[in-house]
């Protein structure tokens, strides 16, 4: 491994870009997938969210700030909705947090629940 990433790795401020990176990431590759699962191409979440093509596609290669409200209109108008439980941050130096959040198909239409499971994991 690199010395000049294990050092910056003791640098609080690299850490916490680091999450939030990892985040960013964990939720544009979550929202691709189930894109793929419901055959939605981005044209077509544009057109449900009364936005651009390019607006999605800054979104998803992480080009545009992702809110709340913005990961809420497009889970909403895919049919699902996040369960979200964060973990207490371990100890410095030791391994693992764990911030894990469920998707749910609500789509009354369709009788199957489809579950995705996002975890993201990373060295404090």
């Amino acid at each position: 491994m690199n010395t000049s990433i294990v050092n910056d790795m003791h640098d609080p401020e690299f850490r916490k870009l680091l999450a939030e990176e990892e985040l960013i990431l964990e939720f544009t590759e979550t929202i691709c997938d189930l894109l793929e699962e419901e055959n939605v191409s981005r044209k077509e979440l544009a057109d449900r969210l009364g936005k651009t093509k390019g607006f999605v596609s800054q979104l998803l290669n992480g080009g545009r700030n992702l809110t709340l409200r913005t990961v809420a209109d497009i889970l909403h108008v895919l049919g699902y909705k996040v369960k979200f439980s964060p973990y207490k941050a371990a100890i410095q130096g030791q391994r693992i947090n764990v911030i894990e959040f469920q998707t749910r198909q609500i789509n009354p239409k369709r009788p199957k629940m489809n579950w995705g499971l996002l975890k993201l994991l990373h060295a404090a």
